[in-house]
């Protein structure tokens, strides 16, 4: 059974059941941590949501419209993510996540999408469109389009270092990137905009097929290596 690290604090359980239902029902063994001698312990890492965003001067900006910065966070984040990458550990970033691997890897971000009521979260959750580029992980589970939920305000800017923009949205006047991947080993190190755990638990029969195609896809990652 794969132990997958949940990137965040213990005490956050609830915060996070969604994700730890999501894996367990994959047969994976999920657990919260920020603890460098407990990544040790796994197989792979995540890097989840959370309505806390990075901290701007990690890509050399002033607070432009960030919401409640954590910096512990980013700073127990950023050295899990060293050490996962001398592992060669597989690492899927969601939401706030892909933000994260974006500026990990020398990228930057948009603190307030101009776009930003199109992908907001909403209840009932909103779903969009996404194309998915040819070449990509995500073409080859997807195909060129497929819909996906969405509730964020921030999006990636500069895309960093050995990162590929995987997927993107497009209303014909704006742009946003909903997914990114590693240009080595693609799918192995990956970043999706929206949230699979959710599509899998609570969406409707194809959402739900979508969520646990990309989730299975990521775990066989770790058979891989």
């Amino acid at each position: 059974m794969k132990k997958i690290m949940i990137a965040a604090a213990k005490t956050a359980i609830e915060e996070y059941k969604d994700y730890i239902d999501a894996f367990k029902r994959l047969g994976a063994e999920p657990f919260l941590s920020l603890s460098e001698e407990e990544l040790a312990e796994a197989d792979a890492l995540v890097l989840p949501g959370s309505r806390q965003d990075m901290n701007p001067k990690l890509w050399g900006e002033e607070d432009q419209g960030s919401n409640d910065i954590n910096d512990e966070l980013d700073s127990a984040q950023l050295t899990l993510m060293d050490l996962a990458m001398e592992k060669e550990m597989p690492v899927l970033g969601i939401c706030r996540g892909m933000q994260f691997l974006n500026v990990y890897f020398g990228g930057t971000l948009i603190q307030d999408l101009p776009c930003a009521e199109a992908h907001k979260r909403r209840e009932p959750e909103l779903y969009h469109s996404v194309i998915h580029v040819q070449g990509t992980c995500m073409h080859g589970l997807f195909g060129e389009n497929s819909f996906v939920n969405t509730r964020h305000h921030q999006g990636a800017g500069r895309i960093g270092s050995g990162l590929q923009v995987a997927s993107f949205w497009n209303d014909g006047e704006d742009t946003v990137v909903e997914a990114v991947e590693m240009e080595e080993n693609r799918g192995k190190v990956l970043g999706v905009q929206w949230h699979p755990e959710k599509m899998y638990l609570y969406g409707d029969k194809e959402s739900r097929a979508d969520g646990e195609k990309l989730l299975k896809a990521w775990l066989r990652k770790e058979e891989e290596l």
